[in-house]
C-alpha cells in the first residue's frame, strides 16, 4: 500500500477560501511561511479527508467546552467568507500508475443546520471516491463508507494515525499520559485489543460466576431447603394406612380440605389450617340446637330491618291500607264536579257546546234545546257587535258633518246630504238628531233580545249547578285527601306493606287503626308493630362463637347442609387429611432433597467455571504481557539509536530505553535507570526530540503507508536538533512520502538541501505567496 499524495484541493475550509497544492513525486515536501498562513490546516485537512475527524479539536473541545450543550450558530471548519461555497477537501494520491481520488464534502446549507456546527461534529463531511481530480460529482454512485479508508490503508489505520504518520506541532500527546495507559493506548499498534478484549470478557464472566456463587437469594433457597428437609424428617409418620375420600362439604367453591387431593404441594401452614378449619366444625356440631334459634331470630332481626319502611308505612295506614281504588273513583267524580262547576260560573254568556254536552242533569230534551240557544246567542252576539259599530261610526260622522258644515254656512237651513230646504237652520239640526235616534234604536233591538235570550239560558243552568252541589257535598265530606297523596306516595310499595299486614294478622297482630298524618302517633304504632314481630323469637341460652356463621358457610351452601352432617364424617376427614400430609410430606421431602441437589451441584460448577475462566485469563495476561514485552523489544533498540542522534547533548549522546515492567506499563529510562520517567528530568526541547523520536520508531516498525507528516519540528528544536533530524530523515526514511512545516526559510531550505544532496526529489510550498495569489485570483 504505497499510496502517497500528489495534490490536493481544498476548498471553503479554515483560512482558505481555495488552494491547490501539487506535490508531484517529492520525497520530502516542506510547507513555508509564517505562522497563520495556513500551515497546520493543511495537515487537518489531510488527517479529516484520511480519519474522518481531527483529533486535537476533538480533544480540546472535551476539555474547554460544556459537552451538554448541542447548536452553535458558527462553524470553525467552514469558510462562509467563500461566498457560502461548499465545504470541499480533495486529494489524490498515486501508486505507480495507479491514481486514487479521495474527498471530503458538506453542501453549505448542511451548516444551516446548528447541530452541524459543533466543533468535535464531523459525521456531516462525507467521504467521496472521485473518478478524476478534475470531478465534482458528489453522488449517492461515488458515496464510500468510512469502512473504506481502513480497506485502502489497513486495519486501523484511522485509530493509529496519529501515532503513526502524524506528529502534531509541538510534544505528542502520548508522552504525557500516565506510564500504565501508554501501553494501552498502543495496543492496536501491538495487535493484542483481541486479547485484551477476551481478558475482559474473562474477567466479566467471572465476575458474574461470583455473583452467582454468592448470590444471596440463592444462598437463602438453600439454607430454606435444609431447614425444610430437615423439619419434613422429623413430621413423616407410620403409615395411616388407606382412608376412603368422602365429600362432606356443599359450598359453590369447595373449600381445600375437602378436596380429594388436598395437598398438591405439602405446606405445614396449610395443613394446620385445614386441621384448624375441620376441628372448628366438630365444636359446632353439638350446637346445632342453639344454631337454628339464633339462626331464626337474626332471621327476625333482618326481616325487621329489611322491612322497616314497609313496617313504618303499614303503621301510618292501619285499616285504610286497602282504599285507594276508592278514593281514586271519588276524586276522579269530585274533579268532573269542580270542572262542571266552573263552566256553569263561566255564566250563559260565554258558555261553549261542548262544555254544555259535559254537564251532568239534563231533563229531557233541554240539552238539545240549549244547544240550539247558543248557536241562536253566537249570532246575536255577532250581530250586535256589527250594529254596535255602525252605530257607533254614523254618530262620528254626523258630527264630524255637522262640525265642518257649521264652519261653511253657519246659519244654513239646507240639508248638507240630500240638499232639502227646512225654512230654518235649527229645524235642520232637530230632524238630523231625529233621524239618528230612530237608527240607533233600531240598532239597540237586537241587544235586548239577546239579553232574554241569555236569561234562560242562566235559569236552566242554575237548576243544574244546583244538583250537582248537592251531589258534590257528600262526596267531599267523605273523601281524605291526606290519605288518599299518602297512599299515591307509597303506592309502588303497597304491595309488598299488604303482604307484611296479611303476614302480621296471621301471627294474631290486630291492625284495628285508621289511617294517622301525626308522626308522633305513627312512631309509637311503629314500635308497637316491630315489637310485635320480635315477640316470635326464641330465647337463646347456649352462647355460640362470633364466627360461627362463616366457619359454617365457608363449607356449606346452606345451614340445613350442616345440620345433617355428624360428627363422626368430620374426624373422619380430619384422618384423611393427616394421612394425605404425610403423603405429601414425603413427597415434599424427595423435592427438597432433589431441588438442594441441583443448587448445590450449580454452585459446584460455577466453581469450576470460574477456575477454568480465572486460569484462562491468567494464561491471557501472560501471553499479553510476554507479547507487549517483546513487541516494545522491537522498537526498543531503534528508540536507543534515534534518541540518541536526536538528543546529542543529553547524556553524552547515549539514547534512552524503554522499560515495560513485563508488559503492564511503558516507561522511557536514562543509562542511570532511574525509577522516574525520563520525561520528568527533561526541558521542554528534549521532550520535544524525545517525542519525534518515539513517533519516528513507532512508524519505521509499525507503519504500513509510506506517510510521514511533521507540524513545524523547528517550533522547540534547535539547530543541533535540526540538522540530527534531517540526517535522520535522509537517511531512515527516504521510502516514505515526508511533508515537514517550518516557519523559518532557513531550515526548510537545510532540509531540502540535504535531501537533494543524498538524490532524493524535494519541493517547497510557500503558504504565505499562495494566499496571495488566490486573492490576486479571486480579484
Amino acid at each position: 500500500m504505497n499510496w502517497q499524495i500528489s495534490k490536493i484541493e481544498i476548498s471553503s475550509f479554515k483560512a482558505f477560501k481555495k488552494i491547490h497544492l501539487d506535490f508531484s513525486e517529492s520525497s520530502l515536501l516542506t510547507l513555508d511561511g509564517p505562522n497563520g498562513f495556513g500551515k497546520t490546516s493543511v495537515f487537518d485537512a489531510i488527517e479529516l479527508l484520511l480519519t474522518g475527524g481531527i483529533k486535537r479539536i476533538s480533544q480540546l473541545f472535551t476539555t474547554l467546552m460544556m459537552g451538554n450543550r448541542t447548536n452553535y450558530e458558527d462553524n470553525l471548519l467552514w469558510n462562509k467568507r467563500s461566498g457560502n461555497k461548499d465545504l470541499v477537501i480533495k486529494i489524490e494520491f498515486i501508486n505507480g500508475a495507479r491514481k486514487l481520488v479521495l474527498a471530503r464534502h458538506t453542501p453549505a446549507t448542511d451548516f444551516e443546520d446548528k447541530a452541524n456546527n459543533r466543533a468535535d461534529q464531523f459525521t456531516h463531511l462525507i467521504l467521496y471516491e472521485l473518478p478524476d481530480f478534475a470531478s465534482n460529482d458528489y453522488i449517492e454512485e461515488n458515496l464510500r463508507d468510512e469502512s473504506f479508508i481502513e480497506e485502502l490503508f489497513g486495519k486501523n489505520f484511522k485509530e493509529n494515525f496519529s501515532y503513526l504518520n502524524y506528529l502534531e506541532q509541538g510534544q505528542n500527546q502520548l508522552l504525557h499520559t500516565r506510564v500504565d495507559k501508554r501501553k494501552e493506548a498502543l495496543n492496536n499498534l501491538f495487535n493484542i485489543r483481541d486479547v485484551k478484549a477476551e481478558t475482559d470478557n474473562c474477567k466479566a464472566i467471572a465476575l458474574r460466576l461470583t455473583k452467582f456463587i454468592s448470590d444471596p437469594k440463592r444462598a437463602a433457597d438453600l439454607s430454606r431447603l435444609k431447614t425444610e428437609a430437615d423439619s419434613f424428617k422429623g413430621m413423616i409418620q407410620a403409615d395411616l394406612g388407606e382412608i376412603e375420600h368422602k365429600k362432606i362439604s356443599t359450598a359453590v367453591l369447595q373449600p381445600g380440605w375437602d378436596k380429594e387431593i388436598p395437598f398438591p404441594t405439602y405446606s405445614a401452614e396449610i395443613h394446620a389450617e385445614y386441621v384448624e378449619n375441620i376441628q372448628r366444625l366438630q365444636s359446632l356440631t353439638p350446637l346445632k340446637g342453639a344454631i337454628q334459634i339464633r339462626d331464626k331470630n337474626e332471621a327476625i332481626e333482618n326481616y325487621i330491618e329489611l322491612n322497616k319502611d314497609s313496617v313504618k308505612s303499614l303503621a301510618r295506614f292501619g285499616s285504610d291500607l286497602d282504599k285507594l281504588d276508592g278514593l281514586d273513583v271519588t276524586k276522579k267524580e269530585l274533579n268532573e264536579l269542580i270542572k262542571s262547576g266552573g263552566a256553569i260560573k263561566r255564566g250563559a254568556t260565554v258558555i261553549k257546546s261542548e262544555e254544555a254536552e259535559s254537564l251532568p242533569g239534563w231533563g229531557q230534551g233541554r240539552l238539545d234545546w240549549f244547544l240550539e240557544q247558543i248557536v241562536i246567542r253566537d249570532a246575536l252576539q255577532q250581530k250586535s257587535n256589527s250594529n254596535a259599530n255602525a252605530a257607533a261610526e254614523l254618530n262620528r260622522l254626523k258630527a264630524e258633518l255637522l262640525a265642518e258644515h257649521a264652519k261653511l254656512y253657519a246659519d244654513d237651513q239646507h240639508c248638507p246630504l240630500c240638499g232639502a230646504d227646512w225654512q230654518a237652520h235649527d229645524n235642520m239640526l232637530q230632524k238630523i238628531e231625529f233621524r239618528s235616534k230612530q237608527i240607533n234604536d233600531a240598532l239597540t233591538a237586537d241587544g235586548q233580545t239577546l239579553i232574554n235570550l241569555t236569561g234562560l239560558m242562566t235559569a236552566e243552568l242554575a237548576m243544574i249547578e244546583a244538583q250537582i252541589q248537592a251531589r258534590e257535598a257528600p262526596l267531599s265530606l267523605g273523601y281524605n285527601s291526606a290519605l288518599h297523596n299518602a297512599l299515591l306516595r307509597d303506592k309502588a310499595r303497597l304491595p309488598t306493606i299488604t303482604q307484611l299486614a296479611a303476614r302480621l294478622q296471621a301471627l294474631g297482630v290486630q291492625l284495628n287503626h285508621s289511617f294517622s298524618d301525626n308522626e308522633e302517633v305513627v312512631d309509637t304504632r311503629t314500635q308497637e308493630l316491630t315489637a310485635s314481630i320480635r315477640s316470635q323469637k326464641t330465647a337463646e341460652t347456649e352462647p355460640l362463637p362470633q364466627d360461627w356463621r362463616k366457619v359454617i358457610t365457608a363449607a356449606f351452601k346452606e345451614l340445613q347442609d350442616f345440620y345433617i352432617v355428624e360428627t363422626q364424617a368430620l374426624k373422619d376427614k380430619e384422618l384423611y387429611i393427616e394421612a394425605k400430609a404425610n403423603e405429601a410430606q414425603s413427597s415434599r421431602l424427595k423435592q427438597c432433597l432433589d431441588e438442594l441437589q441441583v443448587i448445590q451441584r450449580e454452585i459446584e460448577a460455577a466453581k469450576i467455571a470460574k477456575d477454568k475462566v480465572n486460569k484462562l485469563k491468567a494464561t491471557l495476561e501472560r501471553t499479553e504481557r510476554s507479547y507487549s514485552e517483546q513487541t516494545i523489544a522491537e522498537i526498543e533498540l531503534i528508540f536507543h539509536i534515534y534518541s540518541g542522534r536526536l538528543i546529542q547533548n543529553y547524556q553524552r549522546g547515549l539514547g534512552l530505553f524503554i522499560e515495560s515492567n513485563d508488559g503492564k506499563e511503558l516507561r522511557f529510562l536514562t543509562a542511570e535507570k532511574s525509577e522516574h520517567d525520563a520525561i520528568l528530568s527533561m526541558s521542554s526541547g528534549q521532550v520535544s526530540a524525545l517525542s519525534l523520536g518515539f513517533f519516528l520508531s513507532l512508524n519505521r516498525v509499525y507503519s504500513t503507508v509510506p506517510l510521514i507528516l511533521i507540524d513545524d519540528p523547528s517550533q522547540s528544536l534547535d539547530e543541533v536538533n535540526i540538522a540530527s533530524l534531517t540526517d535522520l530523515l535522509r537517511c531512515e526514511f527516504s521510502n516514505r512520502q515526508l511533508i515537514v512545516s517550518s516557519h523559518e526559510d532557513d531550515i526548510s531550505a537545510y532540509m531540502r538541501y540535504r535531501f537533494t544532496k543524498a538524490g532524493l526529489s524535494t519541493r517547497s510550498l510557500n503558504m504565505q505567496r499562495l494566499a496571495k495569489e488566490a486573492l490576486v485570483a479571486a480579484v
